[in-house]
C-alpha cells in the first residue's frame, strides 16, 4: 500500500473541500477573508502538487514544477497578509497594521514576478526569499499587534500557522546542520499545512459565534431600548408611547372600549404625606389597574388610560376602577386616607381612532369628577338627538 499516495490525496481532498466551504460561506456571511483563505488554501494546494506529489505532474518539466511551486508558494504568503487584516476582529482599531498587512499582497505580486527571471538575471538570486521574509515579518508583527490587543482570531491563526513555522525552522536548521533533507519532511509539511486547515476551520467558527453573540447582544439592547421608551418608569407600566404600540401591534385585536381613570384628590395626598407615598401610591394604583382582558397605561401624574378587551368591556373598567382602593390598601402601609379613583369609558366604534375615543372618555371623566368623584361614567350613543344638534353625547352611571 502506497501510504504517500494516500496522505497526499486526503490532503488534496481536504484542501479542496475547505475552499469549496469558504466559498459557500462567503455568498451568506459576506467576509472577505473567506475569499482571500480560500486563495491561500489554492495557493497551498497548487504548491503540494509541485512539490509534495509522489510523482512529477504529467507534461511538465522538473524547472516548471519548481518554477510553478516557487511562484504558488510566494502567493500563498502574498494573501496571507490581507487575509489576516480582514481576518481580525473590526472592534480592534488597527487600521496602520491592517494597512501594513494589505501591503504584502502587491509586494508578494512583484516577488512572484521576479522568481521566473532569477535564471536569466543572477542579481535577483537572493530577493525572492529574502522578500518573502520580509513578509513573514510583517505577518508575524501584525498577529503580535492583535494578540497583545485580545484578538481571539489572531490566537487562532498564530497556533494554526505555528505548525508550519515550526517545521519550517526544523528542517532549515536540519539542512544547515547535516547538509541533507529530512526524509519524511514531505508528510511533516503536509501534517502541518493540515493543523492549520483544521485550527483555521476553529477560528472562523469561533468568529462566527461571537459575531452572533454580538448580533443577539445588539438586539437585546435594541429590545431594551425600545422597551424602556415606551414604559413609565415609575409604575413599570406602559407610557403613551408604548400604549399607542401595544394597540397598533397587540395580537389581541381591536379593543373594545377605552378608560380614562384619575385618582382623587390625589394632591392632597402629596400635600399630606410627601411626594414620596405619592409615588407609592402611584405604583399601587399601577398594580391594581392591571387584570384579565385590560391594558393599563400611565399617561402622566395620576392619570392612566386602560384598553378593555372583552363584550363586557364596561364591566371591565368598573371593575379596574374599583381595584385601585384595594391596591393601595395593600401595598400602601400607614396611609390613614381612602384613596378613590374616577373613571370615564367610552366604546371605541368600528373605524374610529384611540384618540378620538380617549377624548370622549375624557369628557367622561371630567362628568364623573363633577358628580362628585368615585365612579365611572360611560358616554353612550344617542339617536334620538336632531339633525344638526349640537348637544354633547348623553352618559350613563357605571356600577
Amino acid at each position: 500500500m502506497d501510504w504517500a499516495s494516500i496522505t497526499f490525496g486526503a490532503f488534496l481532498a481536504t484542501a479542496t473541500i475547505f475552499v469549496l466551504i469558504t466559498l459557500a460561506l462567503f455568498p451568506v456571511v459576506r467576509r472577505r477573508f473567506l475569499l482571500w483563505l480560500s486563495a491561500r488554501t489554492a495557493m497551498i494546494g497548487l504548491m503540494a502538487v509541485m512539490f509534495m506529489s509522489p510523482d512529477i505532474p504529467i507534461g511538465l518539466t522538473e524547472a516548471q514544477v519548481k518554477l510553478i511551486g516557487g511562484i504558488a508558494n510566494t502567493l500563498s504568503i502574498a494573501v496571507a497578509g490581507p487575509f489576516l487584516a480582514s481576518y481580525i476582529e473590526r472592534k480592534y482599531l488597527l487600521d496602520g497594521t491592517r494597512r501594513l498587512l494589505r501591503s504584502v499582497f502587491p509586494i508578494g505580486l512583484i516577488l512572484a514576478g521576479i522568481i521566473p527571471l532569477v535564471p536569466h538575471v543572477p542579481g535577483l538570486t537572493n530577493v525572492p526569499e529574502t522578500g518573502l521574509l520580509v513578509l513573514i515579518a510583517i505577518i508575524v508583527f501584525g498577529l503580535g499587534k492583535a494578540i497583545s490587543l485580545g484578538s481571539r482570531a489572531a490566537t487562532f491563526q498564530a497556533v494554526a500557522w505555528s505548525g508550519g513555522i515550526a517545521v519550517g525552522l526544523y528542517l532549515l536548521i536540519y539542512e544547515i546542520v547535516t547538509g541533507v533533507e529530512v526524509d519524511f519532511w514531505t508528510t511533516a509539511v503536509l501534517a502541518a499545512l493540515a493543523l492549520e486547515f483544521i485550527v483555521t476551520s476553529m477560528g472562523v467558527v469561533d468568529g462566527f459565534m461571537d459575531l452572533r453573540r454580538q448580533r443577539d447582544a445588539a438586539l437585546a439592547e435594541v429590545e431594551a431600548a425600545t422597551l424602556a421608551i415606551a414604559t413609565d418608569p415609575l409604575t413599570g407600566l406602559a407610557n403613551r408611547r408604548g400604549l399607542l404600540r401595544h394597540y397598533e401591534e397587540s395580537e389581541r385585536g381591536r379593543p373594545h372600549g377605552v378608560a380614562l381613570i384619575d385618582c382623587d384628590h390625589f394632591k392632597r395626598i402629596n400635600d399630606r404625606y410627601g411626594h414620596d407615598v405619592g409615588d407609592e401610591v402611584l405604583v399601587a394604583i399601577g398594580r391594581g389597574l392591571n387584570g384579565e382582558n385590560v391594558f393599563a397605561a400611565r399617561l402622566g401624574g395620576e392619570e392612566f388610560v386602560v384598553l378593555l378587551y372583552g363584550d363586557d368591556w364596561q364591566s371591565l373598567a368598573e371593575r379596574a376602577r374599583q381595584r385601585v382602593t384595594s391596591a393601595v390598601i395593600e401595598h400602601v402601609a400607614g396611609l390613614g386616607t381612602s384613596v378613590t379613583a374616577s373613571a370615564g369609558i367610552a366604546q371605541l366604534h368600528d373605524g374610529e381612532s384611540l384618540a378620538s375615543a380617549m377624548k370622549r372618555a375624557d369628557r367622561a371623566l371630567y362628568a364623573a369628577k363633577d358628580a362628585g368623584r368615585d365612579r365611572s361614567l360611560a358616554m353612550i350613543p344617542f339617536d334620538g338627538s336632531p339633525s344638526g344638534a349640537s348637544a354633547p353625547p348623553p352618559l350613563r352611571a357605571i356600577g
